[in-house]
């Protein structure tokens, strides 16, 4: 759930790492039990975490819930009124599995910031361009997801 949204839910990662780091205290305490250094069960906490890093590492959660999301962002991207410039609009939409946090739109191009995504200094959401990547170039980094859709960060550090 942390990584789901493009550049992380940053109160859930702020969650997340001290689970992180518990979870694994526990593991390594359970490891002084001897009856369970001889299961196969030893193998499972870091297994699970080494899957759990490596998805998160591939964009897999957010890719599924953009996936899942993506008739319902594009009939909201569509349904959004006239040329707004950036900044005009701040809502706290569900929209799919996303909360949109502010929609923004400029020459054709929508961007739907995700509320509390990015860090201190980074918003981060979805950039919806109907005719291809042109006009995506003011976002410190963009991924293309489909032909109309990229997940789009601003940096401002």
């Amino acid at each position: 759930m942390a990584v789901m949204p493009p550049g992380g839910h940053f109160p859930l990662v702020l969650a997340a790492v001290p689970a992180w780091l518990v979870s694994g205290l526990v593991w390594l305490g359970a490891l002084l039990l001897r009856g369970y250094r001889r299961s196969l069960w030893v193998l499972a906490p870091p297994l699970a975490a080494l899957v759990t890093f490596a998805l998160a590492a591939l964009d897999v959660p957010m890719k599924a819930a953009f996936l899942v999301s993506e008739p319902a962002l594009t009939r909201y991207v569509e349904s959004v009124p006239g040329e707004k410039r950036w900044g005009e609009s701040n809502t706290r939409d569900h929209v799919g599995l996303f909360t949109v946090g502010q929609v923004l739109r400029r020459d054709g191009v929508t961007e739907l910031v995700m509320a509390d995504s990015g860090g201190f200094l980074e918003d981060c959401g979805f950039a919806y361009s109907p005719h291809g990547g042109a006009g995506l170039l003011d976002f410190s980094s963009v991924d293309r997801l489909t032909d109309r859709w990229y997940a789009v960060c601003i940096d401002y550090d």
